[in-house]
């Protein structure tokens, strides 16, 4: 399923997710990804393809600056992505951050 950009920039603002993250920019990548190929990748893979597309030496920075982005939500990366994107695909107008 594509998701686009706009989509996941309102759920994150919904969120409150804050900008001056740069997980934050990392979130719209790994969301965009797990919507486009859902468990056919892995996260570590959705690291590393955010790592290359965004010059950067390790994916451990990835998830690093995701984790951080995150934080105050008590989930993983991973929990806090996949519900990222069933919010965003079956709706999320009645749910409160």
């Amino acid at each position: 399923m594509t998701i686009e950009n706009a989509q996941i920039n309102r759920y994150l603002n919904h969120m409150g997710v804050k900008h001056s993250n740069s997980g934050y920019r990392f979130l719209i990548s790994a969301i965009k990804l797990k919507a486009e190929h859902g468990h056919k990748i892995g996260y570590v893979e959705i690291y590393n393809n955010i790592a290359r597309e965004y010059g950067i030496s390790s994916y451990n920075r990835v998830e690093r600056a995701i984790r951080y982005a995150i934080a105050s939500f008590g989930a993983t990366n991973k929990e806090f992505i996949a519900r990222a994107v069933d919010d965003i695909i079956y709706g999320y107008k009645s749910q409160s951050p």
